[in-house]
């Protein structure tokens, strides 16, 4: 018995509107609809294209009106209105085979990219002039399978070749995504591709917008914040056009993100949405990485224009992009470096900054040595070296408002308890009087007396200095006397050697940064030199935010500064367990 041959037929939608349908309905996001509008005038070589957003007649329009070379303008405006009408989804742009508009992503010249409008509003009307010609429209409505085309009015001084598309009756849901500000912002990071290579003026003119706020918007590029990576700007994806980079590492892991383009037009805000390609793990996410890579072999649905077919195309660039990943990853975490070590002095900057005074005004506290290459703790910034300061004013506590003000002084103290004072130089002292219930009470006269040999009293006050002849013998010793109204004190004053600048000078250290994954520790004093654990939980928590990073810092110096000057059995775990107790409140406050 004879083979039967088989049939061959060809596909035909049942109803062809119910096919239209399917494809206006696939783009649901307006913004996505007016790039793809504009889209269509920058392909039409326009040079100005303008949004406008309005209220006429008690609805919401919005108006694109550009300065390209028309619809098809090879024919007349009737029938090139006529013809877009009954062929959606065919494109003559370039006379391009299907297969080279699939590579290219074209979509076709107001073909499927026209139908976008449902998304947007009820009504579109399509308004084109060509060389003087006479001006003809074509409406749509929206789920409505019939058009109707038209000649009108040409507008008084109207241009000899524009186009104008009009949609009326914007829906509630996507006005407040087309407002001035906002479609601006959006199509500057949709469009920022074409925008970069194109000589274009995009601009929205958002009438709609209440008051005094701003109407008028330019258009600009999105701009990517933080630190380009040194990297080729192109890379081969072999057998395919080569894929462009523009690469940065985040300031803050927030704002990170591999964006993907095709020709300019964002297909994927975050390369994690392209799943297929393997692209979801470091360095492209996860690692603070952000910027754009552009690839023009991707295939794109030509209805949503998000997404790409994982064909042979898109799976050669993905493993042109995986290639790449070890100079990526190298090139972070140089930028990771510098960065870390740009912070490190900011904040040793900050910190000084911060306890400006501290050794003036407390000095009983023990600093330690800090080379002369570095900034001081800001009491001896601009100082030379082994050189006396000058004396300075006393420094007055801020007043604190009290109920019930302090009562005369009954005690008072010496701050410190020995004045140890460099030959030719001099040290700062503080008398600390207090009432009867140990509040600081100046209520009473401060009178000084100074016994000793070439010892002297600079300044008036609580907060005197004490100076020492450059004549004087290394250890010779001197007294010194305070009253207080009733109460009196003494301090034993004492010779020693004047800093040396080769020997360094006291004042505030920089954090040197240790990794201890293992260690409880937060931070210690090795010598003179502070360490803090970077990989403790709480500065790994809070290193993100510069803000609250500063101050776990400053509370983990102050820890040191204490324990360091007062180091008294059981005061280490004390303070500790303070610095646990910030650093949990920090955790839960960063960021508000």
């Amino acid at each position: 018995m004879p083979t039967r041959r088989n049939e061959t037929v060809r596909l035909r939608p049942a109803d062809p509107f119910d096919l239209i349908r399917w494809l206006a309905r696939s783009q649901s996001d307006p913004r996505k609809a007016v790039a793809e509008l504009v889209q269509n005038s920058l392909d039409a070589g326009a040079t100005h294209v303008r949004l406008a957003r309005r209220r006429h007649r008690g609805v919401t329009v919005l108006t694109l009106h550009d300065d390209g070379e028309g619809v098809i303008p090879e024919l007349s405006r009737e029938e090139a209105l006529r013809f877009l009408a009954t062929h959606i989804g065919h494109s003559r742009k370039r006379q391009l085979t299907p297969q080279e508009r699939a590579r290219q992503v074209i979509a076709g010249q107001y073909g499927v990219g026209l139908l976008g409008f449902w998304s947007i509003g009820r009504h579109l009307e399509l308004r084109s002039r060509v060389e003087g010609s006479e001006l003809w429209s074509l409406k749509l409505e929206e789920d409505r399978a019939q058009g109707a085309i038209g000649r009108i009015a040409t507008p008084i001084g109207a241009p000899r070749t524009y186009t104008e598309l009009v949609v009326s009756g914007v829906h509630a849901a996507a006005q407040r995504l087309v407002g001035g500000r906002k479609l601006a912002d959006y199509l500057g990071s949709e469009l920022r591709g074409q925008l970069l290579a194109r000589e274009v003026v995009l601009e929205v003119h958002d009438a709609s917008a209440r008051g005094l706020a701003q109407k008028d918007f330019r258009v600009v590029p999105r701009r990517f914040e933080g630190e380009r990576l040194s990297l080729p700007e192109e890379i081969d994806v072999p057998g395919h056009p080569p894929a462009r980079l523009e690469l940065y590492l985040a300031p803050t892991a927030e704002l990170a993100g591999v964006q993907v383009a095709c020709r300019g037009t964002l297909v994927a805000d975050d390369v994690r949405e392209l799943g297929t390609l393997g692209l979801d793990g470091p360095p492209w996410v996860g690692r603070q990485l952000r910027g754009l890579v552009d690839f023009s072999g991707f295939e794109v649905p030509p209805g949503t224009r998000r997404g790409v077919r994982p064909d042979r195309a898109a799976l050669a660039f993905a493993e042109a992009l995986q290639s790449l990943a070890p100079a990526v990853e190298a090139e972070l975490a140089r930028l990771d470096r510098e960065r870390t070590v740009a912070s490190d002095r900011e904040t040793a900057r900050q910190l000084r900054r911060a306890l400006r005074g501290f050794h003036r005004r407390f000095p009983q506290y023990e600093l330690p040595e800090v080379d002369h290459g570095r900034e001081g703790d800001g009491e001896r910034h601009g100082e030379q070296p082994g050189v006396p300061p000058a004396p300075e004013p006393p420094v007055e506590p801020a007043p604190v408002l009290e109920l019930f003000p302090p009562g005369p002084p009954v005690t008072v103290e010496i701050v410190p308890a020995l004045v140890e004072v460099p030959v030719g130089g001099e040290r700062r002292v503080q008398a600390v009087s207090r009432d009867s219930e140990g509040r600081v009470s100046r209520s009473a006269e401060c009178r000084w007396t100074v016994n000793g040999r070439g010892f002297s009293l600079v300044g008036l006050g609580f907060r005197p200095a004490i100076a020492a002849e450059a004549t004087l013998s290394l250890g010779a010793e001197g007294e010194l006397g305070v009253e207080v109204g009733a109460a009196s004190a003494e301090a034993t004053l004492r010779a020693v050697a004047p800093v040396e600048p080769e020997s360094g000078t006291r004042g505030l250290p920089e954090p040197r940064l240790v990794s201890d994954p293992g260690g409880l520790w937060r931070s210690r004093m090795q010598g003179q030199t502070w360490e803090v654990n970077d990989a403790h939980e709480d500065y790994v928590a809070l290193r993100g935010e510069a803000r609250a990073r500063f101050r776990y810092l400053l509370t983990l110096l102050a820890k040191e500064l204490v324990h360091g000057s007062y180091p008294a059995p059981g005061s280490e775990e004390l303070l500790e367990r303070m610095a646990e107790v910030l650093a949990h409140a920090e955790r839960n406050l960063r960021g508000g």
